[in-house]
């Protein structure tokens, strides 16, 4: 069964790319017994550099077509829409500014501040949004692995 578990991980990894295996399941499988390198298996999605620097909420540049009126396509991109806002943290009590898309601010405000979206959110893991959350997690003094 567990032999069958892991044909399934690896099917299903190279059929969707973007899937992030676990460093421990990567370990445990024989890589060399299945014939795929272990690069194959903890490959991720391509992120711009532009969507690193700000909070984009998983948001990225996508590809995709223009249709004319007689159906003739070429090929065209499709940008998120980002904008510089000026957000308020309660913990460090002032703005920070961010390049930040819609759907980032929409986030923010459904979970109730930027504090939580830092400190909660899957997208935040490199540039100012860390910088900003490192911060945030000095000040309150709790170790960088535990969310609150």
């Amino acid at each position: 069964n567990f032999l069958h578990m892991q044909s399934s991980i690896k099917i299903a990894s190279l059929v969707r790319p973007w899937v992030r295996l676990p460093q421990q399941l990567i370990d445990s499988l024989n890589v060399k017994k299945i014939g795929f390198s272990a690069a194959c298996l903890t490959q991720i999605r391509f992120k711009s550099n532009r969507s690193r620097r700000g909070l984009y909420d998983g948001r990225d540049i996508r590809s995709g077509n223009n249709v004319s009126h007689s159906e003739r396509k070429t090929k065209r991109k499709f940008k998120p829409n980002v904008f510089v806002k000026r957000v308020y943290s309660e913990t460090l009590d002032e703005m920070i500014r961010f390049r930040l898309t819609t759907s980032a601010l929409r986030t923010i405000d459904k979970v109730g501040g930027l504090d939580n979206y830092l400190l909660n959110s899957k997208n935040v893991f490199e540039g100012t949004g860390l910088a900003v959350k490192k911060r945030i997690l000095e000040k309150v003094g709790e170790p960088e692995g535990i969310s609150p």
